[in-house]
């Protein structure tokens, strides 16, 4: 059960970008802590696929190939801002490059579609980077903050080929786009196995470290809805009729990947409803076990109540000359009579509190769901 702290405990608070008051728009800021900078730069037509070096300048000859410009890192200023020049960029764009706390987006320009995202980096806990598209008419730029592998199985659909992702480069980026979507899924049951572990630990032993590990929980949803509700609105402005170079033949798969946008917001809104179910099972199950020993320890002092009662009638002192004052108390078997009397009291308690239902009973199983809907099956 601490394996769920241990994940929760683990996640990674972006770092934000310090605010330049009166800077200008179009300065480059290099985040805190950025990665090293590499570049693939590919070539590509129905038929083959071509690899260049950073360094080729032959990649940048026009001809009938489409290009992908794939860097992973914002360490190298110079060689991205190089890069954005070679593109026609607008500065403004280039600058957003550096900008790693944006809101996920798509701006369309005459000349290209600017499309930003949050793409996870790994599993629990969730964190995530920043993926900029550029779509132009020849060419495919992402840029992503780290060296992951996020696009590693769209690389190698590019590199087997057989499929339509050689066709144009706005299915590429299609592509792209639907593999950061679905990277999301993997995240999003990571998450419903640790409700599923939290109910279990609620219901079986709920402790005050319960309610931390909800309320992490909450929090990681809320991170997650905030990457994934701009998002949707992303994808679905490529749908639009005035959009660039997007064909028609894409709509269907760029719709799918809208679905998808849907499908992961309608999951987090569901695990986020359990994680506030959570809460309220947590109280529940701390009021209960509160009640259960709040019952133990009234039925104790119940037992207990005809028993003081008698031991305080024969402690009081009275002159035993009157033959109604406590004549027990000159009887040689007067203790073992008050006694009697303490466990005769007792045991009758325990049998009333016995036919009442409140101690010795029967532990049985949980109801059958179906038995108790009178489902035969």
């Amino acid at each position: 059960m601490q394996e769920i702290g241990r994940l929760l405990n683990a996640r990674v608070r972006r770092k934000r970008r310090k605010a330049m008051v009166g800077d200008s728009p179009t300065a480059l800021h290099i985040p805190e802590g950025a990665s090293e900078t590499t570049v693939r730069l590919v070539r590509y037509t129905e038929s083959e696929v071509t690899e260049f070096s950073p360094d080729d300048e032959r990649f940048w000859v026009s001809g009938s190939e489409l290009k992908w410009i794939e860097i992973c890192g914002l360490q190298d200023e110079n060689l991205i801002t190089s890069v954005g020049e070679r593109l026609n960029l607008h500065p403004l764009t280039v600058a957003d490059l550096f900008h790693t706390d944006q809101r996920p987006k798509t701006e369309i320009t005459q000349n290209y579609l600017q499309i930003v995202l949050q793409a996870p980096v790994c599993g629990l806990p969730y964190s995530s980077e920043q993926v900029t598209l550029i779509l132009g008419k020849d060419f495919v730029f992402s840029l992503r903050e780290h060296a992951v592998t996020g696009a590693d199985p769209v690389r190698k659909r590019l590199e087997n080929g057989g499929t339509r992702i050689r066709s144009t480069s706005s299915y590429l980026t299609y592509a792209l786009i639907d593999a950061i979507i679905d990277s999301y899924f993997p995240i999003l049951e990571g998450y419903s196995d640790v409700t599923e572990r939290l109910e279990e630990r609620i219901l079986l032993n709920p402790q005050e470290g319960a309610i931390r590990d909800i309320h992490l929980l909450k929090r990681e949803l809320l991170d997650l809805r905030h990457a994934l509700w701009p998002q949707r609105e992303a994808v679905n402005a490529l749908l639009r009729d005035d959009v660039p170079f997007i064909q028609d033949a894409l709509i269907p798969y760029l719709r799918d990947c809208s679905d998808h946008s849907f499908q992961l917001l309608d999951m987090v809104e569901v695990y986020r409803e359990v994680a506030q179910g959570l809460v309220d099972l947590h109280l529940s199950s701390l009021s209960n076990r509160m009640n259960e020993v709040m019952k133990v320890l009234t039925m104790i002092a119940t037992i207990f109540i005809p028993m003081t009662f008698v031991a305080g009638v024969y402690g009081m002192n009275f002159d035993r000359g009157s033959p109604w004052n406590l004549p027990e108390l000159g009887w040689k078997y007067g203790y073992f009579y008050a006694l009697g009397l303490m466990a005769t009291s007792s045991v009758t308690m325990l049998i009333l509190f016995w036919r009442m239902g409140w101690i010795f009973k029967g532990r049985k199983g949980g109801s059958d769901y179906r038995s108790d809907r009178g489902d035969p099956t």
